[in-house]
């Protein structure tokens, strides 16, 4: 049962234009032409403070990077290409272009997907080692390569999840054969990974009420539910404009429920997955549509929605903290170019804040599109923008809560 206070009300909301200070703590291309370029996703920070993300383009040969940023004493940030993708030759059965960031598991592995490559390149989930000395290099596995078998996904375009006994979980955006889109799960064995398939969407076409082209990845609850977005779907015989979703493990099977059917009157077609607090509540983005015509963010059961100001467009999840919720736009603000904003409440008020508006600095180079869900650390956030910067190929940036 999801409950707990309503959060986002839109004839409460009020909102205020604060920056705070933003310090570029990296510009891609500042390593030189095998740099990674253009950051794609959210990014992780290790117990150490290192942080962990990729590139969609760059690299030694143009199509993707996995980064570390380390923090060095003086202040400043200083970056290391952990793995650069398509070293074995086309199709890049290693996997090219990394469409998310990545996820740690207990042990210390790195986890993601790449939108194409792989053996019969439709995509890849990917795991990255540490080297076992001080020094050495990391070490890729495909753990899956798209499609594997005839009823398979194509192309993952969002994150990974993992659960507690090491479990995967993502999505792809499209199907080989039958449906539009598939939630997958990895498991780990002693003869290597295994794929099984809890939800296959639309697979009764041209009725897809239960979504169709899943574009962001899946949240995981303690009970082991998973929760996630469609870009469309959710009428019959309609295009539609996408749900959100429920998975729940039962002794038969995953069961989906369909927890929200978006309208043009309450917007949707969102690539941005979804955020759940600690007494269970669920939020998610709104791309395109009311309010505001340019998107929002929307508080399930009871439904509410909240339009932004200022911003447009938003694709990244929200950012959980006691004190706010936290997100990203990869348009609107001043130069058209994203913005950083916090939602909080107080008594029976919601009031956004822009933190930081883009391209405020000549050429952008502040950094421009922020791309991803910004990552909380100490007071901190820290995030990507897929363009701008001295280069113009992206920057990491960090602005303070």
């Amino acid at each position: 049962m999801i409950s707990g206070i309503k959060w986002l009300a839109l004839t409460l909301l009020l909102s205020s234009f604060a920056l705070a200070q933003e310090t570029v703590i990296y510009q891609f291309g500042a390593a030189g032409p095998n740099d990674g370029s253009f950051p794609n996703g959210g990014l992780v920070l290790d117990a150490a403070g290192n942080m962990y993300g990729t590139t969609v383009g760059g690299g030694s040969l143009g199509v993707g990077t996995v980064f570390e940023l380390s923090p060095l004493n003086d202040g400043t940030w200083q970056e290391s290409i952990l793995y650069n993708f398509c070293p074995v030759g086309n199709p890049c059965q290693d996997g090219k272009e990394p469409s998310a960031g990545v996820i740690f598991d207990a042990s210390g592995n790195l986890y993601g997907t790449t939108l194409y490559g792989g053996v019969n390149n439709g995509g890849t989930v990917f795991e990255l080692s540490p080297p076992s000395q001080p020094g050495g290099s990391w070490t890729e596995q495909v753990l899956w390569s798209f499609p594997g078998a005839n009823i398979d996904g194509l192309n993952p375009n969002g994150g990974l999840a993992i659960d507690a006994a090491g479990n995967l979980f993502g999505t792809t955006e499209g199907t080989v054969t039958e449906g539009a889109g598939l939630v997958f799960e990895l498991s780990p064995g002693t003869n290597g990974w295994t794929e099984s398939l809890p939800h296959i969407f639309c697979l009764n076409y041209p009725d897809c009420s239960d979504g169709a082209q899943p574009m962001a990845g899946v949240t995981i609850d303690k009970a082991g539910n998973l929760y996630g977005t469609t870009m469309f779907g959710g009428q019959p015989n309609k295009v539609g404009w996408g749900v959100t979703y429920e998975l729940s493990p039962t002794e038969s099977g995953w069961t989906e429920t369909v927890l929200k059917v978006f309208t043009s009157e309450t917007g949707g077609r969102t690539s941005a997955g979804i955020t759940i607090d600690p007494v269970g509540n669920l939020y998610g983005g709104l791309s395109q549509g009311r309010p505001g015509s340019c998107g929002g963010y929307f508080r399930l059961l009871p439904f509410e929605e909240v339009q932004l100001s200022g911003g447009c467009s938003p694709g990244s999840d929200l950012v959980y903290s006691s004190a706010a919720l936290f997100g990203s736009t990869g348009e609107g603000g001043t130069q058209s170019q994203g913005l950083v904003f916090k939602f909080t409440k107080k008594g029976n008020r919601v009031t956004q804040t822009t933190l930081y508006d883009f391209c405020q600095q000549a050429n952008c180079a502040d950094g421009s599109v922020p791309n991803g869900s910004p990552t909380l650390r100490n007071g901190q956030l820290y995030g990507a923008t897929e363009q701008g910067g001295l280069y113009n190929l992206g920057v990491i940036y960090q602005i303070a809560e």
